[in-house]
């Protein structure tokens, strides 16, 4: 009888072991799911202006304002190019900067050509 139990005790040991599951997942998930995801990520970007950082390379009369200005278009430097003008001052600021970190590498850059720029963080 003990060798009959020990058997049959041995057998279902063997059959649970034989039908255990796997333990990775799989997620089919659609593609329009991440597409949409990456367009949230890029929207909330651009919509949180009020923390983002610029680099301010000009402040002056509306003469050098037009002469740096045609300049910048022509050589196509800067991506983002923001315009301004508070009485009596033109203003052109670059780049939009999530961080500080970032602007103040970019500031280095732009310093090489552009000595006077400086970091503004716009409310």
């Amino acid at each position: 009888m003990k060798k009959i139990f020990f058997f049959f005790f041995f057998c279902i040991a063997l059959v649970l072991k034989t039908s255990a599951q796997n333990d990775s997942i799989i997620i089919n998930q659609d593609l329009k799911l991440t597409k949409v995801l990456e367009l949230k990520k890029l929207v909330n970007q651009e919509a949180f202006t009020a923390g983002q950082y610029t680099v301010q390379i000009f402040s002056g009369n509306y003469k050098d304002y037009q002469e740096l200005l045609n300049s910048i278009n022509e050589d196509n430097e800067f991506e983002e190019i923001f315009y301004s003008f508070e009485t009596p001052y033109y203003k052109i600021r670059v780049g939009k900067y999530v961080s500080k970190i970032k602007a103040i590498k970019e500031l280095k850059k732009i310093k090489k050509k552009y000595p006077s720029a400086f970091i503004l963080q716009p409310n």
